[in-house]
C-alpha cells in the first residue's frame, strides 16, 4: 500500500517550454503559468546553455514549484532539437510548446486541459498579440474564430488554411506526446518550424481541434534572439516546409506560396522592417534569379533607403488601414514597423550614438 501511495502522478499535460537567454522574461512567463498547474499538469524547461542569469532565475523557480523541472545543456542545439528534447523529457499525454517571454491567461490550463478530454491529436489555441510592454492589445484574436471547431483525420488542408495565420507561432500549438515521437523528426531540424513537419506530415489520427478562445498573450518586439535570421525563417525556410507537406496547393499558398519574396510588397515591407538587404538577397534571392531582369527589383528594394521606406509605410499602413495578408491588422503591422532599426526615432538615436 504504501508503495502504490508513492507511485508517481503521470501529468495529463506537460508545459514545455525551450529557452535561451530569456532570464529577463521568463520569470514573468512561469508566474502566469506555475500558478495554474495541478496534479494534472507539469511544466518543464529545456534550457539551450544560456549565458545569461537563466540558471539562477530557474534554480529559485525549482526550489518553490515541485511541478517545474529545468534542465540545462551545455551546449545549444537549436530550436527544433531543443523542442524534441523537451518533449522527449515530458510525462504528459499532451505537451503544450510554450514559448519563454509570452503569458497565459487565468484559466488557461484548465481550458486546455477540459478540451484534452477529447482525446484528440492536435489543440491549436487562439492568442491575443500585445506590445512588448504588455500595455496595449495590438491584435484581440489571431485567428478570427468565434467557437472551436473540430477537424478529422481527412480535414488537413481545411486545417492548415484555418490556422495559417497562427501556426508559424509555436506557443499555439499542443500536440499528442505519442504523435510526436512516432514521427520524422530530425529532417525539419534547423528550419525553425519543425513542429509543423511533425503536424502536417500525416493525417492526424485522433483530428484536431482549434479553441476560439485566445488563452496566450503573445508579447510582440522580443524576437532579437532570431531577429537576424528572421527574413530566412519566414520567407525561405517555411515556405520551403510547407511545400514539401502533403497539403492542397491553395492550403500551401496559406503562407505566401513556393517563394513569397518574389511579390513586390513583400519585400517592400521587409525592407520597411529592417530585416531585408543585400546579404538577404545575395544569400537567398540571387542564387534563384536567372535573368538581370528578373534581378532588377529585389535588388533595388534591398538597397533603398531604409528610414524613408519605413515612414512611408508607416503613413501608407495609417491612411489605409490595409490588412497585410488579409490576416494582420494594420495596428499590428505599424508595431512591427516601429520595432524596425528603421523607424525614424529609433534611427536617429541610433545614428546619434
Amino acid at each position: 500500500m504504501l508503495h502504490d501511495a508513492a507511485k508517481e502522478v503521470i501529468p495529463k499535460l506537460s508545459i514545455c517550454i525551450t529557452t535561451f537567454n530569456r532570464s529577463a522574461l521568463i520569470g514573468e512567463t512561469l508566474d502566469s503559468i506555475l500558478i495554474q498547474t495541478t496534479d494534472a499538469s507539469e511544466v518543464v524547461v529545456l534550457d539551450g546553455g544560456s549565458t545569461d542569469a537563466t540558471e539562477q532565475v530557474l534554480s529559485d523557480y525549482t526550489s518553490r514549484f515541485s511541478r517545474l523541472r529545468y534542465i540545462r545543456q551545455d551546449m545549444n542545439n537549436g530550436f527544433d532539437h531543443d523542442c524534441d528534447l523537451c518533449v522527449k523529457a515530458a510525462k504528459g499525454d499532451y505537451c503544450w510548446m510554450m514559448t519563454d517571454d509570452d503569458l497565459l491567461k487565468p484559466g488557461a490550463v484548465a481550458a486546455i486541459l477540459d478540451t484534452l478530454s477529447h482525446d484528440v491529436s492536435l489543440v491549436v489555441v487562439n492568442t491575443e498579440a500585445w506590445d512588448f510592454r504588455m500595455s496595449r492589445v495590438l491584435q484581440s484574436r489571431w485567428i478570427d474564430m468565434e467557437s472551436d471547431r473540430m477537424y478529422g483525420p481527412d480535414e488537413m488542408d481545411r486545417l492548415f488554411t484555418d490556422v495559417s495565420v497562427i501556426i508559424p507561432y509555436v506557443g499555439a500549438v499542443v500536440v499528442k506526446r505519442s504523435l510526436w515521437l512516432s514521427r520524422q523528426r530530425e529532417q525539419y531540424f534547423g528550419s525553425w518550424f519543425g513542429y509543423l513537419g511533425v503536424i502536417f506530415q500525416s493525417p492526424l489520427p485522433g483530428g484536431a481541434i482549434v479553441i476560439a478562445t485566445p488563452w496566450i498573450r503573445y508579447r510582440r518586439g522580443n524576437d532579437h534572439t532570431w531577429s537576424s535570421r528572421t527574413f530566412e525563417m519566414f520567407m525561405i525556410n517555411l515556405p520551403s516546409l510547407v511545400q514539401s507537406l502533403p497539403l492542397s496547393s491553395l492550403a500551401k499558398a496559406k503562407v505566401g506560396g513556393a517563394e513569397p519574396w518574389r511579390n513586390t510588397g513583400e519585400l517592400l515591407l521587409w525592407r520597411g522592417m529592417g530585416t531585408y538587404s543585400l546579404l538577404e538577397y545575395r544569400q537567398w534571392i540571387r542564387p534563384h534569379l536567372k535573368t538581370v531582369q528578373d534581378k532588377l527589383a529585389p535588388a533595388f528594394i534591398a538597397i533603398l533607403p531604409g528610414p524613408l521606406l519605413n515612414a512611408l509605410l508607416m503613413l501608407y499602413f495609417s491612411l489605409t488601414r490595409h490588412r497585410y495578408r488579409q490576416a494582420w491588422p494594420p495596428e499590428l503591422v505599424l508595431q512591427l514597423l516601429r520595432e524596425s532599426r528603421f523607424y525614424l526615432p529609433q534611427w536617429f538615436a541610433l545614428t546619434r550614438g
